[in-house]
């Protein structure tokens, strides 16, 4: 709900300020050789407690994700671009002040992806952002039983971009349309499972917020 909420605060302010500057100048736009450098960070922690009579259960979370990304335009406001991604996330739980269980996944990625945008203000505009995504995870519990996963994704991501300055870029996007399909490797019980999935999402769990420098 807070990530939201910044995505909502950092939209009006956008369209105030792009409102603003339609009066006077026209709208951004991207020429073709501009090249941009992004990073994209996600950082969530979260904890719960229960108390009860004979027992008392406590969870924590961390996760951490980074994806930095280079792109070029080969026309106006036209880009090609390539990404890396990382992401690592731990779940603890205890029980009576003891270590119950230990939950970990790490994750690697590469992503091509086209980016088009269109000016709405000086400062301001939309983009649509399509990538093909290959991810490459391994969970354990304990550091036993591992399960990898292989997933590609091919999809389609709305955003916007505020520039800050003439080569700096705030940009925000939230959702993605898309198809997913993955297989799941489980040592634990030598299994081996394929799932596939279209979906359509504005969770928050899909909002990226970044910084963009471009030159």
């Amino acid at each position: 709900m807070k990530k939201i909420t910044l995505f909502v605060f950092l939209f009006a302010f956008a369209v105030v300020s792009a409102q603003k500057d339609d009066k006077t100048t026209d709208k951004l736009s991207f020429k073709k050789g501009t090249q941009f450098i992004n990073l994209n960070l996600s950082l969530n922690t979260s904890s719960s407690e229960l108390d009860a009579q004979t027992q008392n259960q406590e969870s924590k979370n961390f996760g951490l994700s980074i994806n930095p990304s280079y792109s070029y335009a080969i026309s106006d406001d036209f880009f090609l671009g390539l990404g890396l991604g990382y992401g690592t996330n731990t779940r603890e739980n205890e029980l009576n002040g003891v270590m119950e269980s230990e939950a970990s996944t790490n994750s690697f990625a590469v992503f091509p992806y086209v980016r088009y945008y269109k000016g709405i203000g000086k400062k301001l505009a939309f983009f649509l952002h399509g990538e093909t995504r290959y991810t490459y995870s391994k969970n354990e519990v304990n550091n036993t039983n591992p399960r990898t996963t292989n997933s590609f994704f091919f999809g389609v991501r709305p955003g916007f971009v505020f520039m800050l300055n003439k080569n700096l870029g705030l940009e925000t996007s939230i959702g993605a349309l898309g198809y997913t399909t993955s297989n799941v490797e489980d040592e634990g019980n030598n299994s081996e499972s394929d799932f596939n999935s279209f979906n359509f999402s504005l969770n928050s769990s899909n909002l990226l917020v970044g910084l963009s420098y471009y030159f």
